[in-house]
């Protein structure tokens, strides 16, 4: 796979040379979950990230992120900010002056700044959803909150709280020390779900006729 994926990619950048499009061509590399860990060295790692692929910890969610705009990104630079694939449709329609649909409540950001390195930050809250839909967890700042009694399949509270500065592998639980902090974060995840519930745009339907 990372072979087939080098050469691949070798060949798109070196078509966007050749076309003479490289000052003005954004060319992002990303992936979707982490990694698919009962395959064992078959399916990668996350590194110091807990768990993989079909989990809400960081080794689920946390993936690579790569971008290159020659002469508008500084090459070889490094951002730590809190993003997500769906801050690329209002980063794209800022990069490319596009206006997006005024009707639409869109749940993604111009994430631009920190393409740029003009800003330091842009999200300061983010949701974790399960692989059936079901909300799991909140990110806000520093800390993140996984509650997995939001799964119908799970019979005991599970409230794991983590300050990701001081634990990125996610391995001590504060749930227990911070409990007004653990019941701020549960309401702010249930208001925020709601939020999107009640906008979603209803699904696609195929037509019987």
């Amino acid at each position: 796979t990372i072979e087939h994926l080098d050469t691949e990619l070798g060949r798109l950048f070196a078509t966007v040379r050749e076309l003479k499009l490289s000052e003005n061509t954004y060319i992002i590399f990303a992936t979707d979950n982490g990694p698919w860990l009962s395959f064992k060295h078959h399916g990668g790692s996350a590194g110091p990230l807990r768990a993989g692929k079909f989990s809400t910890f960081e080794g689920g969610y946390r993936v690579p992120f790569i971008i290159s705009a020659p002469g508008r990104i500084p090459a070889g630079t490094e951002c730590h900010a809190l993003a997500s694939s769906i801050d690329l449709l209002p980063t794209i329609a800022a990069l490319t002056h596009t206006k997006l649909p005024a009707d639409l409540t869109i749940d993604g950001l111009d994430i631009t700044g920190l393409l740029t390195g003009s800003a330091e930050t842009v999200r300061e809250e983010f949701l974790y959803y399960s692989a059936k839909g079901e909300p799991e967890g909140i990110r806000q700042g520093d800390w993140k909150l996984l509650d997995i009694e939001a799964e119908s399949n799970h019979t005991s509270p599970a409230l794991m709280l983590f300050n990701l500065t001081k634990d990125l592998g996610e391995k001590t639980n504060l749930a227990k020390e911070n409990p007004e902090l653990v019941e701020k974060l549960r309401q702010r995840m249930k208001e925020l779900d709601e939020k999107i519930t009640a906008q979603a745009r209803k699904p696609w339907v195929q037509s019987k006729n």
